[in-house]
């Protein structure tokens, strides 16, 4: 939603503001192709319009086998991207890390959501943005905006330069995420805590774990764990939010509880309950 006050229109007004995550450039495509996808498919593949359609999911918190061999039904659809690859690419994990960590800080602690089978993916966008002033960014005057119809798509308004592309760390589909009163967090702090850890560890293997044996794996919890402790130690520093402060760092504490508990029983790391 955006609201812009203006003398001359009828605002603030709703202004819904929707984009599209455009695919990751042939570049990035060719070097996933070229890496990864059989030697016998790489033309194939390379050729495909279907595997244009890529988008990375960002696995922080698994890697591949080292003795996995490379898939013979290789596509970049929805390409599971796992952390040794992401390192052997020498693509900046630690920053996918920190923005995977205040990204959660922001679902779990601004919009009060559980951020249960959310994504992280690469993706790109086109040189385009809007601008506080949204006339500017569509080419539109005041009373030009003043005169649209209600629900008109400014979207197709928009000029963007696909060709140049920026790569992106986004997160997608909330479809199946729960939202929590804040009243619960005061309430009943242990419910709410236990529930936003299952969420956590029954995603895909977006999040960095805890407890982890190698030095880079316990870098990136590091990381992850900071910054979404920053994130949040800002959104709950707001007027009204003070008695929920506390529940990040317990956030924190019960997930690499749950870690160490799961090893305890031989479940092995990142152990989920409901899934394989």
């Amino acid at each position: 939603m955006s609201q812009h006050r203006s003398e001359s229109t009828p605002l603030p007004a709703m202004a819904f503001i929707t984009e599209g995550i455009l695919p990751l450039p042939k570049i990035a495509r060719e070097a996933l192709i070229t890496k990864y996808c059989p030697q016998h498919l790489q033309a194939h593949v390379s050729a495909s319009a279907t595997n244009r359609d890529c988008l990375a999911r960002v696995y922080l918190g698994r890697r591949l086998p080292a003795t996995v061999p490379l898939a013979p039904n290789f596509t970049l659809r929805n390409y599971n991207l796992c952390l040794d690859q992401v390192v052997e690419l020498n693509l900046p994990v630690e920053l996918y890390a920190a923005g995977i960590g205040e990204a959660l800080a922001i679902i779990h602690w601004a919009a009060n959501v559980d951020g249960y089978e959310v994504e992280f993916v690469l993706g790109s966008e086109g040189d385009a943005r809007y601008t506080q002033d949204i006339s500017s960014s569509l080419n539109l005057t005041w009373e030009q905006l003043a005169a649209m119809s209600p629900h008109s798509n400014v979207d197709s308004l928009m000029r963007a330069n696909f060709k140049r592309r920026t790569t992106r760390l986004w997160v997608l589909d909330f479809n199946l995420c729960n939202m929590w009163e804040e009243k619960v967090g005061w309430e009943d702090p242990d419910s709410l805590i236990s529930h936003l850890v299952v969420a956590f560890f029954e995603n895909d293997p977006y999040f960095p774990l805890p407890l982890m044996e190698l030095d880079i794996d316990r870098q990136l919890w590091a990381t992850f764990t900071a910054a979404y402790l920053s994130k949040a130690g800002h959104i709950l520093a707001a007027p009204g939010k003070e008695r929920l402060v506390s529940l990040p760092q317990r956030f924190i504490d019960a997930c690499v509880l749950r870690e160490q508990e799961s090893l305890d029983k031989g479940l092995g790391h990142g152990h989920r309950e409901c899934k394989d």
